[in-house]
């Protein structure tokens, strides 16, 4: 055995030690989904849901499929979010999600008023 050989599985070792994932240690991450429809509860086609995160100021968008579906995957499971949907400069009612809520898949339907 050369010195070489056993110098390769060292490295290994220390490079995977030292990786940013493991310095971060396992993360909790969480899912949603939901519809966005009308009073009536028909689906809103296009419409656009944005989820706020309070620690960063960073928001995301997404404009729902043809059945009103929208789905935000891997959002910070320590992050305060608020989660909202307007269509046709109508907003729905805003809900927020916590770090309390331990859900990894949180289902949040929105309803936007068409008056």
């Amino acid at each position: 055995m050369t010195l070489r050989s056993l110098w390769i599985p060292f490295l290994l070792s220390a490079c995977l030690w030292n990786s940013p994932a493991s310095a971060a240690g396992p993360h909790n991450y969480r899912d949603l989904t939901g519809t966005v429809t009308d009073p009536q509860h028909e689906p809103l086609r296009g419409a656009v849901v944005q989820v706020h995160d309070d620690n960063t100021l960073a928001t995301l968008s997404y404009i729902t499929d043809r059945d009103g579906h929208y789905s935000f995957l891997r959002l910070n499971g320590d992050a305060n979010y608020h989660v909202w949907a307007t269509f046709r400069s109508h907003e729905s009612a805003k809900h927020d999600i916590t770090p309390f809520d331990t859900s990894k898949s949180k289902v949040i339907d929105l309803v936007v008023p068409l008056h």
